[in-house]
């Protein structure tokens, strides 16, 4: 008997941030329909990590969006 996994894409978006104050409330709206794994902010290191499954996210379209919100910058999207 063998088991066969269903493979679901996902997708890593990271992006360097220089303002905090309510970036994570911003990006959290966006990303409302998405099924968001993990949504890490680093302080220290200035960096956003979000980690979304699925197969319906749109990676360029979600990418052009983080890069409209004051204090995210050069935003990067790898499947």
């Amino acid at each position: 008997m063998t088991m066969v996994a269903d493979l679901r894409t996902v997708t890593v978006v990271t992006a360097r941030v220089v303002e905090t104050r309510g970036l994570l409330a911003r990006i959290a709206v966006l990303l409302n329909p998405y099924d968001v794994r993990e949504l890490e902010l680093s302080l220290d290191d200035g960096l956003l990590r979000i980690v979304v499954e699925g197969n319906g996210f749109d990676a360029g379209r979600v990418t052009a969006r983080l890069e409209k919100i004051v204090g995210v910058l050069e935003v990067t999207a790898v499947s």
